[in-house]
């Protein structure tokens, strides 16, 4: 039992209460209570709220860049979320407590539980949540579900608030992040859930160069890195090179932690090399680091440790995939119930996405998107929300940019990629295709032509990005083609390249059904109407992302976002080059490497590199803007991707069944959502 544990709940409340007096801090609207011990000099942020036994008002510091000396300045009264003097728990989990397999609900929830307030009501105990999928295709739909990072973003977006962490306070000059976590927090197995699994993180995985050759983008700063103190068993510091005023925008996306305990038995520091040798022998993989990165996969890893409301039992390639109650869970409701409400998921294994609707259609899941959520799909969707007892609510849209082309800027063909790397020619690329009549042939005229650029309404759009070089315009297409050296043609009408071969290109489309082979055949005549020999291909989903990583693609087509509410440009890797990415491959690891792997950028991509490092160290947000601006806009001026149109509001929205609930009828994103409070009503 932890030392905290020894104290009563109450008696530890109310004195850590006590020693706030002076000043209370609290972030607007964070559910989960914690302690604020000292006043805070007015340079040093504060993202707390103050543990109470009853509903009172508590301030919230404001930071002012001002002179160190001076005491915070008060913004305004805010109300923190009480803990529950009670706590509950689901049937199944108490009777595992009355049978002694279990410690009480008291002793498995952290000292401040995350409390969350329902969306609706607080809900009731019982229910599998069905689900459909692909396969390795779909992870990315459960990591949206259940994933826990250090922070998150109100519904709304106005917000960043406290969730693995407690809190999280920046020193004043911006280079001192130090984080807080849930005092008393277990992991799945029962095990404490402390600053070990975030220093075994940072140093056995992050920093662990058979792991992780280069250390994580975001925290480095130019070629330093940032360092990790552990100052007690639920604190831990990082310190940056440089001010980074910026890096508040990562934290929703962090997820710095491991189990460390359970991961060490599968890891070469700790393990001698006959036990590591036999266990990758046995899990079939080829190397130390691929068991490690096996076991450690945080929803197809059975056994593995979690801190997430339900975890695998079995994995993702079984017909149905089973997650059960995790019991020690560490938020709660308003009542004290200990969460999640849903016994466990169940995740059924199909063919293809039209497998997946027609059984979203009959009913045989209780809440998705993903394989059913498409403006194509909309209309039957909608026919048959009462058939199939379900309804349709609205998601909100990131303004992604489907049908998005990458051309391949490290080609082997040493012409191919002189000619890749020339704006003018992807301005030709551009301008040669007719998105006015692709959008009205593949999505029924219901999306508007437009470059891949931020959302549409985010603070950093500008009506120019989406615009530039969107007109159909073959004429100028052949202008620039000519210019370019591509004037004479074969007999069938197609450009010869200065070695007299034929200009004849592979498109690569990621899928290989759907609107997007459709939008490479119509490509394909545009292409060929200017002289291009331009073949489409579709892939796997598996296939397609080892043969564009690998670089040996000409086009590649897929989706892309610089930017949107929630995911700001520097978090998002298509923007700076900065990331592994479609568009970025050798350049940023070119980039991570300090230049000692990957392929030397040319001097645009560079300064945009160098604006990544700027935002990470400007402390104000509207100079934040304004550099991202400055990156965008070389963006569109360059097209380094060419877009298609950004998704249509009518293409984004789920299913839920009618007694599904806790979900928003608002525009939401469902990250920002607790899902351990949805529930079956019956």
């Amino acid at each position: 039992m932890s030392e905290a544990r020894k104290l009563n709940r109450r008696d530890f409340l109310r004195g850590s209460a006590i020693a706030a007096v002076g000043i209370v801090a609290a972030s607007c609207a964070a559910p989960t209570p914690v302690i604020v011990e000292k006043q805070v000099p007015v340079e040093k942020v504060v993202k707390e709220t103050v543990v109470v036994e009853k509903q009172v008002p508590v301030e919230k510091v404001v930071k002012e860049t001002v002179v160190v000396s001076k005491e915070v300045a008060i913004e305004k009264v805010v109300t923190a979320t009480p803990i529950p003097a009670k706590f509950f728990e689901a049937p199944a989990l108490a009777e595992q407590v009355k049978a002694g397999k279990l410690p009480p609900v008291d002793e498995r929830l952290p000292i401040d539980p995350f409390v969350v307030e329902p969306i609706e009501q607080v809900g009731t105990y019982g229910g599998i949540w069905r689900q459909l999928h692909r396969g390795a295709n779909d992870w990315m739909q459960n990591s949206y579900y259940l994933r826990e990072r250090v922070a998150k973003f109100t519904p709304d977006f106005t917000k960043i608030v406290p969730n693995v962490c407690a809190s999280w306070q920046f020193s004043g000059d911006a280079k001192e992040l130090t984080i807080n976590l849930r005092r008393g927090m277990k992991w799945s197995d029962g095990k404490p859930f402390s600053a070990d699994a975030i220093t075994y993180w940072w140093n056995d995985i992050a920093m662990y160069k058979d792991i992780s050759p280069n250390p994580p983008t975001r925290y480095r700063m130019g070629t330093d890195v940032a360092t990790l103190t552990k100052i007690d068993d639920y604190t831990v510091k990082f310190t940056f090179p440089k001010a980074y005023g910026s890096f508040e925008d990562f934290l929703p996306s962090e997820e710095v932690y491991a189990p460390g305990h359970y991961l060490k038995q599968f890891h070469a520091k700790y393990t001698q090399a006959a036990a590591l040798d036999a266990a990758v022998k046995a899990e079939g993989v080829n190397t130390w680091v691929d068991l490690h990165s096996a076991k450690n996969d945080l929803l197809n890893a059975p056994g593995r440790p979690t801190i997430h409301p339900w975890e695998p039992t079995n994995k993702q390639d079984q017909p149905v995939q089973v997650f059960v109650r995790n019991p020690y869970y560490w938020k709660v409701d308003t009542d004290g119930n200990q969460l999640p409400y849903l016994d466990g998921i169940e995740r059924t294994l199909l063919p293809d996405a039209q497998a997946i609707l027609l059984k979203a259609l009959a009913g045989d899941t209780d809440y998705g998107d993903r394989n059913i959520a498409s403006l194509a799909n909309r209309a039957v969707v909608v026919e048959n929300a009462q058939k199939g007892d379900y309804r349709v609510l609205p998601t909100l849209s990131p303004g992604t940019n489907w049908g998005t082309t990458f051309l391949n800027f490290w080609h082997k063909d040493p012409y191919l990629k002189e000619l890749f790397n020339n704006a003018k020619f992807r301005i030709a690329l551009s301008v040669a295709i007719n998105r006015e009549e692709m959008a009205a042939l593949t999505e029924k005229g219901q999306v508007k032509p437009g470059q891949a650029t931020v959302a549409i309404g985010s603070p950093w759009f500008e009506e120019k990005y989406l615009k530039n070089y969107i007109e159909y315009d073959p004429a100028q297409a052949n202008k620039l083609l000519d210019e370019l050296g591509l004037d004479k043609k074969d007999a069938e009408g197609y450009r010869l390249r200065p070695d007299g071969k034929r200009l004849s290109l592979i498109e690569s489309i990621l899928g290989t059904t759907g609107n997007e082979i459709q939008r490479g055949e119509l490509r394909k005549g545009y292409y060929k109407d200017v002289g291009i020999e331009v073949t489409p291909k579709g892939m796997e989903t598996s296939l397609w992302v080892q043969h564009v990583h690998a670089c040996e693609h000409d086009l590649a087509v897929y989706a892309a976002n610089l930017g949107f509410f929630g995911n700001p440009p520097i978090v998002r890797t298509e923007t700076f080059f900065v990331q592994q990415h479609y568009v970025s491959e050798l350049w940023a690891i070119w980039y991570a490497s300090g230049g000692a792997q990957g392929e030397e950028p040319p001097a645009d991509i560079k300064k945009i590199q160098g604006l990544f490092e700027q935002i990470k160290a400007e402390a104000s947000a509207e100079k934040r803007v304004t550099l991202s601006k400055e990156a965008l806009q070389m963006h569109a001026d360059n097209l380094y991707m060419i877009g298609f149109a950004p998704e249509s509001d009518l293409g984004r929205y789920c299913i839920a069944r009618n007694n599904f609930r806790n979900l928003p009828d608002f525009p939401f994103d469902v990250e920002t959502l607790h899902t351990a409070s949805f529930f079956i009503k019956k």
